[in-house]
């Protein structure tokens, strides 16, 4: 009893194989007859580009401090928004306080910095750094105008 189920057992096993073998066979030689040799390049084509575009470099070192204003100023295809600008870095430590920074809600500290500086002193700041915060807010490929709409934002975003 044993030897005939385990007969069974194998050639219906054999069977199973045999017909996945035999599908994979045919459904490859569909496939090569409907693939036209334009569309394997084409496929090909894509791929690389998203292989080059997966493995291309991330960043670079420019040591030059003129080239830093000609490459932030090159690309304004790229240009962000004041607001994409203050929500991704000025908010980071405007939002709570961070070092001394003032709160993007706090009206008193902005019209006190609005004050005593100006408007051009205030984006003097961003631009040279000041405290804690980086030249640039740290991101050496914004515009000065982009600066200038960012404070611009934060002081309206804070009443003054």
């Amino acid at each position: 009893m044993d030897s005939n189920h385990d007969k069974v057992f194998v050639t219906t096993f054999l069977g199973v194989i045999g017909f996945l073998v035999a599908l994979t066979v045919v459904i490859a030689v569909i496939a090569g007859v409907i693939t036209s040799e334009e569309d394997t390049d084409e496929i090909r084509q894509i791929t690389r580009e998203r292989v080059e575009a997966r493995i291309a470099p991330v960043g670079q070192v420019i040591t030059d401090p003129n080239a830093i204003k000609v490459a932030s100023s090159a690309s304004e295809e790229s240009a962000r928004s004041a607001e994409e600008i203050v929500q991704g870095l000025c908010s980071g430590c405007h939002a709570a306080g961070v070092a001394g920074a003032p709160k993007l809600d706090d009206t008193a500290a902005w019209q006190a910095r609005l004050d005593a500086e100006g408007r051009d002193g205030l984006v003097g700041s961003v631009v040279n750094g000041k405290g804690a915060m980086p030249p640039m807010a740290g991101d050496p490929s914004l515009s000065e105008a982009q600066i200038e709409e960012a404070v611009d934002l934060m002081l309206e975003q804070a009443g003054v």
